[in-house]
């Protein structure tokens, strides 16, 4: 392992002090604490893109953590990081979204607009330090200290607008907000720009909000599609798309890899503390590679994502969501039991927890509560 990357045996930094398991890195551990959880089952019911969508195929959010999860690891191992650090963080990264993908989060944020808004990183945060409560000695699951920073700290320090739930709990337990997160938490993070980017041209392909031939105007599909063509003229069709898009998503993992370990070595960083004080995102594309990033990211924006806010025939997911959260702010009996108890513990937090209720439900689930009581 490189200098800075973070150690096996590293003290975990569990909030509150745990034995080491011989059998498993403190890592590994955390790994399995989020995948048991009734929140990462939840996400195989949650938007990734498309809302309720009609194709089977197309990736949710539970496919796409596991998907980030396996390149994050890929990266890390090639750059001589912590993969099972790196692998916990990925896993963990999207607990936090709500019913709807990102237009449920805006959704949440105007309703909850009084007690801070809604944040899906905050929301992670509050998943695994407060909501998910498996173990008689502690609520959340305990995660160690390098797993939460990356949580909240995967794109960088903060040092403005700091959420109120992350000041909190950065009291107990300090994630020295103001630095810089581990390599594995940057990897986690451009893991998932290489992931979803490249994912999302081919479920746009397959749902066919798009033509290969509208992609092609992409500059770095173009330049695979003329190399292919080159190789083979013949080739065409599903499996010349995959290709395409399995090289360009060979390219942005090599790309970071070079790139990232040449800043390394540059940078001669002997710890993750230096990581952390670095003046710097250590772990980077090139500039090359930032701007096809951006080609595709535009791309997706006018072809997909623009697109994918109606409920086609149906009420909308602002008309849903607002409908759930007044029937519960009014019935607040009507919760369950589990989520009663937190109202009886701090009835000033009712719109919170009813938030905290809504953004854990699946998009089916939210649409049969709808129907079933707010209409």
């Amino acid at each position: 392992m490189i200098d800075c990357a973070v150690k096996h045996d590293v003290p975990p930094g569990r909030l509150y002090p745990e034995s080491d398991k011989p059998q498993r890195s403190p890592f590994f551990r955390d790994g399995d604490r989020i995948i048991h959880t009734s929140a990462f089952r939840r996400l195989i019911g949650k938007t990734q893109v498309f809302i309720k969508p009609e194709n089977d195929h197309v990736r949710n959010r539970l496919t796409h953590t596991i998907e980030v999860s396996r390149v994050s690891r890929q990266i890390a191992t090639m750059l001589g990081c912590n993969p099972e650090l790196a692998e916990a963080i990925s896993l963990v990264h999207d607990l936090g979204h709500p019913p709807f993908g990102h237009l449920g989060e805006t959704i949440l944020n105007d309703i909850l607009h009084e007690e801070g808004g809604f944040d899906h990183n905050v929301q992670a945060l509050r998943i695994v330090t407060l909501l998910e409560n498996p173990y008689r000695n502690f609520k959340g699951l305990n995660l160690s200290w390098f797993c939460l920073e990356g949580i909240i700290k995967h794109n960088g320090p903060l040092t403005s607008q700091i959420p109120s739930y992350i000041q909190e709990y950065d009291a107990r337990h300090n994630l020295k907000l103001d630095r810089y997160p581990s390599c594995e938490a940057q990897i986690a993070s451009l893991s998932d720009d290489i992931t979803y980017n490249c994912h999302d041209l081919q479920d746009g392909l397959r749902a066919e909000l798009f033509t290969f031939e509208d992609m092609i105007k992409i500059p770095l599909v173009a330049y695979f599609h003329e190399k292919k063509q080159g190789q083979d003229p013949t080739a065409k069709g599903v499996q010349l798309n995959l290709e395409i898009i399995r090289n360009i998503f060979d390219y942005f993992v090599m790309d970071l890899k070079q790139t990232s370990k040449k800043r390394l070595l540059n940078a001669d960083l002997k710890s993750s503390e230096e990581v952390g004080t670095y003046s710097d995102n250590i772990i980077t594309f090139s500039k090359e590679a930032l701007g096809e990033l951006n080609s595709i990211r535009k791309f997706l924006w006018k072809h997909m994502y623009q697109s994918q806010g109606i409920l086609r025939g149906e009420d909308s997911p602002k008309k849903i969501i607002d409908g759930v959260f007044d029937f519960f702010m009014a019935n607040p009996d009507e919760l369950p039991d589990t989520w009663k108890w937190k109202l009886q513990a701090d009835q000033e937090q009712k719109a919170r927890t009813i938030g905290d209720y809504i953004s854990g439900m699946t998009e089916k689930f939210v649409i049969d509560t709808y129907r079933g009581k707010a209409i």
